[in-house]
């Protein structure tokens, strides 16, 4: 089980998430974009990117459930998922949406999890809410041998994620939590060392926007492939981050 000391600041800043997940109900933002016409594209290939290679009977942890936007599509290719959420006002949509799933409110910088019983840690834009060096080494803790734990997260060195998560005005408009910012493709490499993890891969990639209007989109992808294949890729608007625990 979990040995992780929360400090105060920590105890505050979870406390945010709570009221976040609240609020986010209330305003319907949960969602963030993934129904948008470009918006269920990025999260096919977030679903597609975080399934691979996995056996259907993995058991996997999801960090940071939320909704159950994703938990419902991962379910498409994994049958024993336990969502983890801070926010039980969250997890309660969640469970009505993908029923087949197990669900605890859970502090990812705590698992209530016992040591190397996951095969898989997995979530999507969830990282940067978190301190992730405590996560990560949760992560680690309660991974088997051979586990990975793979997440899509922004691209601190996007140019409107940099501003989104900078700007006060910005950072509210968009509905962000209070202490949640992004990290670079570098830090988070670092912060995967540190927690011992091997064969590390952070990619940055995607350019398509979730507000891409349906008719632009197959110009914007064409456009995102020739772009992806120049040093331009560097602030794509998001990383896909993997990495194993050694056997």
């Amino acid at each position: 089980m979990s040995r992780t000391a929360i400090s105060e600041d920590l105890k505050n800043r979870l406390a945010n998430e709570v009221q976040h997940g609240a609020t986010e109900i209330a305003v319907r933002q949960a969602e963030y974009g993934w129904s948008s016409p470009a918006g269920e594209i990025r999260s096919r290939r977030r679903i597609e990117f975080l399934v691979k290679g996995l056996p259907r009977d993995a058991a996997v942890l999801e960090v940071g459930a939320g909704t159950g936007v994703q938990t419902e599509k991962l379910l498409k290719f994994l049958d024993n998922i336990t969502g983890i959420d801070i926010s039980d006002d969250l997890l309660s949509h969640a469970r009505k949406r993908a029923p087949q799933a197990q669900y605890r409110v859970m502090d990812a910088h705590a698992l209530e999890l016992a040591d190397s019983s996951i095969d898989a840690v997995m979530g999507v834009s969830i990282l940067h809410h978190l301190e992730w060096d405590k996560c990560l080494e949760e992560c680690f803790r309660v991974l088997r041998p051979g586990g990975v734990v793979r997440f899509s997260e922004p691209n601190l060195l996007n140019p409107q994620i940099y501003l989104q998560k900078n700007i006060p005005f910005l950072k509210r408009l968009a509905g962000d939590s209070p202490d949640e910012y992004a990290f670079t493709k570098r830090q988070i490499v670092r912060a995967l060392e540190k927690a011992s993890f091997e064969k590390i891969s952070v990619k940055p990639y995607e350019f398509l926007h979730p507000s891409t209007p349906r008719s632009l989109i197959p110009i914007v992808v064409k456009i995102e492939k020739l772009v992806s294949a120049t040093p331009l890729v560097e602030i794509a608007g998001s990383l896909l981050i993997e990495a194993y625990k050694p056997r």
